[in-house]
């Protein structure tokens, strides 16, 4: 049954709703977009962000006041996007210690990542940047200590249980088992990032 929620003001131009799972914020997020009332709307793992105009501030305020949890969609994508991956070396620096760490070796490790079907769950720290869950809860690697300046796009690291791909070359922190070729971002298309929220990945060892 939908249920009222109650947003909080974070900042001058933005409100933010606490949610239970990605897939309600997804679903949240897309129900806000359809109603055209906000700048930009902004999905994370459990939140929504509402940014709007300061002078809209008490009409955006009403609205977001009656705003009901929709039904969630629970029609699950059948396609799988495939993602090759070059695991270790130089492009994945990071996996000699994280197998140490996980009493894992290389090979079992690889099947650990490339046997599940992950899921896209938001996208976010830098444009592109797409945290995926799939791995066991079992997986507690931290990120660095101290990030990397630059992150080359199509590196692929994983923090907590999420893996996370590069989109962009950026600065980062996630420890780093590999790297795909695969293009990411097209800055002619209408939607110049490949992975989005929603979609299931699998990845293969090449």
């Amino acid at each position: 049954m939908p249920h009222r929620l109650i947003p909080a003001r974070v900042a001058d131009d933005v409100f933010a709703f606490t949610v239970a799972s990605p897939q309600q914020a997804q679903t949240l997020a897309n129900h806000l977009r359809d109603q055209n009332m906000a700048e930009d709307i902004v999905a994370g793992l459990n939140s929504v962000a509402v940014r709007f105009h300061p002078a809209r501030a008490l009409d955006v305020a009403a609205w977001l006041s009656d705003i009901q949890m929709p039904s969630e969609a629970h029609e699950i994508p059948t396609h799988v996007h495939e993602i090759p991956i070059h695991y270790g070396g130089a492009t994945g620096p990071d996996l000699d210690r994280i197998c140490t760490a996980l009493g894992l070796s290389h090979t079992a490790f690889i099947d650990l990542h490339t046997q599940p079907i992950h899921t896209v769950e938001m996208i976010g720290f830098t444009p592109g940047f797409s945290y995926i869950s799939g791995l066991p809860d079992t997986v507690k690697i931290p990120r660095l200590s101290q990030p990397r300046p630059r992150v080359a796009a199509g590196s692929v690291g994983i923090s907590a249980a999420f893996t996370g791909i590069y989109a962009l070359n950026g600065p980062g922190g996630w420890p780093l088992i590999g790297h795909t070729e695969e293009p990411l971002f097209d800055a002619n298309s209408a939607s110049p990032f490949r992975l989005e929220p929603g979609q299931r990945l699998q990845f293969r060892a090449v």
